[in-house]
């Protein structure tokens, strides 16, 4: 029994490997990528789950054997994409890559043409390793990127479950359900996957560096009393200037981890625009809560934010500000542009929207109940899962605030959520729930619970963060087109889209002009061919993931792509390339030079 569940793991992995290379993505329909994996991907998924539990719940714990099986978990969610699609998925990664290889090749930024241009710390240090690796573009990095700093994140992970408060079953047990619910693709190749790590490693050690100095006052004097005692305690002279955090390093390991947070967060600043904001709200809640003694960390956090902001960001901010305060208090437009916005188009769309949402609502629910029955030293775990959701209050990052709020909360309400089924009984603060009905049902009944918990959650993850694929990731085809069309088309001219899903924006930044027909917001708009001609698209590319996003996200009639191509070609377009999931038209002379 001892070897049954690293043998399970084994077995699922295998399925795994069966399972992707069996899949064909051309036969993806509007579901995504679920729908091309077959039974032996599912019963593997169910394999893995099945193997963690019963490794969870062993008596002694094997920290090794739990890690390598969080690790086949994360080839199933987070690597069957890769391993699927012959094609990197998202148009972003793709443009990233062409700000490196304007880095390549120039040595500096092309100032004024793009935001995230002005934030270049990630895109120099990828150009670093582009050149280390002796190749001459970063196109081969974007495929496996996902899977690869999802492992990357395992690491600070363990270090942030080891040191949050929670029992050692619950620690593992959280790590697992971050990646069972991690649906937010926000791990593809970009500056914001690289400054995720370092969310994780800066509170990963401040949480193992620093502990509550003292256990907090549990005396009952009444709810409204002892309440009103617990919100002023957090802000006496004492706390704000880290007397009641203690740390078991000494004094040259704590300087070391000073002088390594500082180094961190001056990269983040340079880096990305949310992750420093995020940084000062993180280390707030750990002095709050008595798990940072060193208050001067938020200044230098706030001061290379800032100075970063002020100087090296001044292209961006300058006629700018609205963009980036504008959201400030205006809720209701923030959750619009974050929520209402997305549940549109088809019913297969509609569902794996809802289903994301439901998803996000369970794991926080199960947050809530983890919250109530443990007994901690600190709520910092609570405070930490928590602040993240002031940044709504502040700005809607252009529609995703929510969904990076929930990111960044997200290592947090796991732990928390692990610890509804697994909660710590020993500690200072009281558990305000102490028992639930199934405490009692023993060893087997729990671990079915774990088991199915985890098991729903990965399936609604696997099915949710594959749904947008039908347009979100691409083809040889389609990427075949793309290169075609950089191979003829001439600096200064310009390049037409419908929506902005190809894998465009690789070469020649600043020299080809991309026309996007129709933009995010502007879904409901009817694409017209006078629209390419009267910005003169030198070329226009027409493909299947474009299509499949007309169909099932702006509600456009299936044969819309078709109707458009005849338009450009009455318009005096030609087709001069056409591949199955693709047609690249040229436009005549007197369109192109039309001024």
């Amino acid at each position: 029994m001892d070897r049954a569940p690293l043998a399970l793991g084994l077995v699922a992995f295998a399925l795994w490997i069966f399972a992707v290379n069996h899949a064909n993505s051309l036969a993806m329909n509007s579901y995504g990528l679920v729908s091309v994996l077959g039974w032996p991907y599912f019963f593997g998924l169910v394999l893995i789950v099945v193997a963690f539990t019963v490794e969870l719940l062993r008596i002694r714990l094997r920290p090794n054997h739990l890690a390598l099986l969080i690790a086949v978990l994360l080839f199933f969610v987070f690597g069957t994409a890769s391993a699927v699609e012959p094609v990197a998925g998202l148009e972003s990664s793709f443009i990233h890559a062409g700000f490196i290889q304007y880095l390549l090749q120039h040595g500096h930024t092309l100032n004024n043409y793009d935001a995230r241009f002005s934030w270049p710390g990630g895109f120099s240090l990828a150009a670093v390793l582009v050149n280390f690796a002796g190749l001459s573009n970063a196109l081969a990095f974007l495929r496996w990127f996902p899977l690869t700093i999802e492992l990357l994140y395992m690491a600070p992970l363990i270090v942030i479950a080891r040191y949050s408060g929670v029992g050692q079953r619950a620690a593992w047990l959280g790590v697992i359900l971050f990646y069972a619910n991690n649906w937010i693709y926000q791990d593809y190749f970009s500056p914001q996957a690289l400054n995720y790590l370092f969310f994780l490693v800066v509170v990963a050690t401040v949480l193992a560096c620093w502990q509550p100095a003292r256990a907090e006052d549990t005396a009952v004097r009444g709810f409204v009393r002892s309440s009103v005692a617990k919100v002023r305690a957090l802000f006496t002279g004492s706390r704000l200037r880290g007397l009641e955090a203690r740390s078991e390093w000494s004094s040259s390991s704590v300087l070391a981890v000073i002088l390594l947070i500082s180094l961190i967060a001056l990269a983040s600043s340079m880096s990305h625009q949310l992750t420093p904001y995020v940084l000062l709200l993180e280390l707030g809640a750990c002095l709050l809560t008595r798990r940072l003694a060193r208050p001067e960390l938020i200044v230098v956090v706030f001061l290379f934010f800032i100075g970063w902001l002020s100087i090296g960001a001044s292209n961006y901010w300058v006629g700018h500000l609205h963009q980036i305060f504008g959201a400030v208090g205006q809720l209701t437009g923030t959750f619009g542009s974050n929520v209402k916005s997305r549940v549109t188009g088809s019913v297969s769309h509609r569902l794996i929207v809802d289903a994301r949402i439901l998803g996000t609502i369970a794991i926080y629910s199960l947050g809530v109940i983890g919250a109530l029955r443990r007994r901690p030293d600190s709520r910092a775990l609570e405070a930490l899962a928590g602040v993240p959701l002031l940044l709504l209050v502040a700005l809607s990052y252009g529609g995703e605030g929510l969904l990076r709020a929930v990111l960044f909360g997200l290592p947090f309400v796991s732990l928390l959520g692990a610890s509804a089924l697994l909660p710590n009984r020993v500690g200072p603060i009281r558990a305000i729930l102490p028992q639930l009905p199934f405490r009692r049902l023993g060893r087997k009944a729990l671990g079915a619970v774990v088991a199915v918990v985890v098991l729903v959650m990965s399936f609604n993850t696997v099915v949710v963060r594959g749904g947008n694929d039908a347009y979100e990731s691409y083809t040889n085809g389609e990427r075949a087109a793309v290169n075609y069309t950089y191979n003829h088309i001439t600096p200064g001219e310009t390049v037409g889209i419908v929506a902005p899903f190809l894998p465009i924006g690789f070469r020649d930044v600043g020299l080809i002009y991309v026309y996007i027909a129709v933009g995010q917001g502007t879904v409901l708009l009817p694409v017209r061919a006078s629209g390419f001609v009267k910005n003169h698209a030198a070329f226009v590319i027409l493909s299947q993931a474009q299509e499949s996003w007309g169909v099932n996200v702006a509600g456009y009639p299936v044969v819309w792509e078709a109707n458009l191509e005849g338009s450009l070609l009455s318009k005096g377009y030609k087709i001069v390339k056409a591949w199955p999931t693709a047609t690249v038209l040229r436009a005549p002379l007197s369109i192109i030079r039309a001024t």
